[in-house]
């Protein structure tokens, strides 16, 4: 029984030892702080002082948060319209050939007219004996031998005969199919002969001097853009080619179902090498504000925030900041630091708030 008790005791001593050698281990900075012993990280130096615990810094840059995205989308005439005739009738002229300007104005094609150019003579004709009679009991209310009531028939006769005359001319004028602005003529099945009526289709007018490309952006990204920016552009219509825009207009709203807003891209085409309905490729930059830069190994994360340690005077300091974006090893934060500070990135594990600590120069440095 007492060979027992022994080996109870014994395992129970061997316990504490290991759980006091633990505890030890994980505290051994503080311990020895408090006890006032070095270990193997704070060994004496030759003067017999305590080594402070090594730390190797870079200094926190400052630079700026310019983004640059890149979003397809198809390239649209400045103006376009699909060109109708005004009315129904048999084709005598036809000038359109694709791929040839026109200037405004400029007849493209004109239908048979033959009976409305008989009503607007005869519309004429009854609009100047209206106007005969008109004139006419004028002059007699003058003398008092026309009531007024008389002078109120010829005088609204004589205005309905205007009006008649202006829909004469103007159904005369709808036989002719006129170039609404300088553009470009596209294909045409029509010939001439051919029977058109108001749904027919005649060809396409394109004002492409000016491309438009609308693209969709994140909504993230609207407080950083603004008309009138800046922008490049590629097609596969012609390879090879860099093509320089700019930012015309910005949608009023944000499309709720993708969270994006719309853009209108401009795309000069004074030499006519691109083409609407092609696909665009728009590179735009976007400048933004300017925030610290470390090294992505120097941001430490405890108890729901991330913070940096700072070397102040020598001793530690802990940073709380916000990661705003991690760039090619370094990451951009927001919090109090100014360009120039020392942030640890190496020898993190010992850093406690107000601990004095060495900095270790870097290969390289100071040389």
């Amino acid at each position: 029984m007492a060979k027992q008790v022994a080996i109870w005791k014994q395992a129970l001593i061997a316990a504490v030892m290991i759980a006091g050698a633990g505890f030890a281990w994980t505290e051994r900075d503080g311990l020895s702080q408090a006890l006032g012993i070095a270990d193997a990280a704070t060994a004496t130096q030759n003067n017999g002082k305590p080594r402070l615990p090594a730390v190797l810094t870079a200094p926190v840059r400052i630079a700026v948060d310019d983004l640059e995205v890149e979003v397809v989308g198809t390239g649209r005439a400045t103006r376009s319209v699909m060109l109708r005739a005004q009315a129904s009738g048999r084709i005598v002229s036809l000038s359109l050939e694709p791929g040839r300007v026109y200037r405004q104005g400029e007849i493209l094609m004109q239908l048979e007219a033959t009976e409305e150019r008989l009503a607007v003579e005869l519309a004429e004709t009854r609009l100047a004996e209206a106007e005969r009679i008109r004139d006419r009991i004028a002059r007699l209310e003058t003398t008092g031998a026309a009531t007024g009531n008389r002078v109120d028939e010829v005088r609204t006769a004589a205005s309905i005969a205007a009006l008649e005359l202006q829909r004469a001319e103007q159904a005369l004028s709808d036989r002719t199919l006129l170039a609404p602005f300088d553009g470009v003529a596209g294909l045409t099945e029509l010939e001439v002969g051919a029977w058109v009526s108001e749904d027919t289709e005649v060809a396409s007018l394109d004002d492409r001097t000016v491309i438009d490309v609308e693209v969709d952006l994140p909504e993230a990204l609207l407080g950083r853009l603004d008309q009138g920016a800046t922008v490049s552009a590629t097609t596969a219509a012609a390879p090879g080619l860099v093509f320089e825009g700019t930012v015309v207009a910005i949608d009023s709203r944000i499309d709720d179902r993708n969270r994006a807003f719309r853009v209108r891209v401009a795309l000069p085409n004074d030499k006519d090498r691109l083409r609407p309905g092609a696909s665009f490729t728009v590179r735009i930059a976007l400048p933004g504000p300017s925030y610290p830069v470390v090294p992505e190994l120097a941001v430490q994360f405890s108890q729901g925030s991330l913070y940096v340690w700072r070397i102040t005077d020598g001793k530690a300091e802990k940073v709380n900041v916000r990661m705003v974006r991690r760039r090619e090893g370094s990451v951009l934060i927001e919090g109090p630091l100014a360009e120039g500070d020392e942030i640890v990135f190496e020898g993190l594990q010992r850093m406690r708030q107000g601990r004095k600590v060495e900095v270790l120069t870097q290969p390289g440095d100071g040389v």
